[in-house]
């Protein structure tokens, strides 16, 4: 992890750990109208600085639906659809993480990860209560802006530009967390799909590693916070500044 204390271990692809959380603001879900005019309000002093989109490595092939999203047609909403729960059941915790960073360790468009039951409770109630952010991805000399949303038990990825003019069907990348094991091995079970050629797998990685990290560390949690919950008050090159999202982009490649 990127903090200055690390609490939890790499695990494969992704984080595994818990730490304490800051306190979820209340609140219901927003609309995704509300949450477009968030992206604006909180953004629009500094639009114009804003990293430009890079070219696609690849033509477009994802979708809302194939980034795992609970609640839309297609994703993959239950552990049963891609694992064995029965066998799962019957192991014990260290190896039902073994048993699935194994199972997706090969698969060139997957990540996989797990997640303890305390880690899993304080972020879904933090990203409930603020389920949007922006992140910006190294391109060359600049960099390229990514908004998340966050749905159900899954997170979805997509440009700036795509969400702005509301292109539901636009993903680049989605994550899901799965938890039928929580209540009985305190393990949720984390599965992430490139939906597109622009990002690569390690870059996917290091997304869920960023979002795992903004709800769970104090510190970058305030700017999650702001930006949904005070979005006029969100100063995007301030937060770039003062917070320095691309260095700790960087570091995660010796972390």
């Amino acid at each position: 992890r990127l903090r200055p204390s690390p609490p939890g271990r790499v695990a494969g692809a992704l984080v595994l750990g818990a730490s304490a959380s800051p306190s979820a603001p209340p609140g219901a879900p927003a609309s995704r109208p509300m949450l477009r005019a968030r992206l604006s309000a909180a953004l629009a002093p500094g639009l114009r600085r804003l990293g430009r989109p890079m070219a696609r490595r690849t033509a477009y092939t994802g979708s809302a639906a194939e980034a795992l999203a609970q609640g839309t047609a297609g994703g993959a909403k239950k552990l049963s659809e891609v694992a064995k729960v029965p066998l799962l059941m019957k192991e014990s915790p260290v190896r039902v993480r073994e048993i699935w960073l194994e199972q997706w360790r090969e698969k060139e468009l997957m990540v996989a990860g797990t997640m303890a039951k305390e880690e899993y409770n304080a972020l879904n109630a933090n990203a409930t209560a603020c389920p949007m952010f922006i992140v910006p991805v190294p391109r060359g000399e600049g960099f390229m802006n990514l908004v998340w949303q966050f749905q159900g038990d899954a997170f979805i990825y997509q440009t700036i530009d795509a969400f702005r003019q509301g292109n539901s069907g636009q993903v680049e990348f989605g994550w899901v967390m799965f938890t039928e094991l929580l209540d009985s091995h305190n393990l949720a079970l984390v599965r992430g799909t490139l939906q597109s050629g622009l990002l690569t797998r390690t870059e996917a990685a290091k997304l869920v590693r960023l979002a795992r990290e903004a709800y769970m560390d104090d510190a970058t949690f305030k700017w999650v916070r702001k930006f949904n919950l005070q979005a006029r008050e969100f100063d995007y090159e301030e937060y770039m500044r003062k917070h320095r999202p691309l260095e700790r982009w960087h570091a995660m490649d010796s972390a």
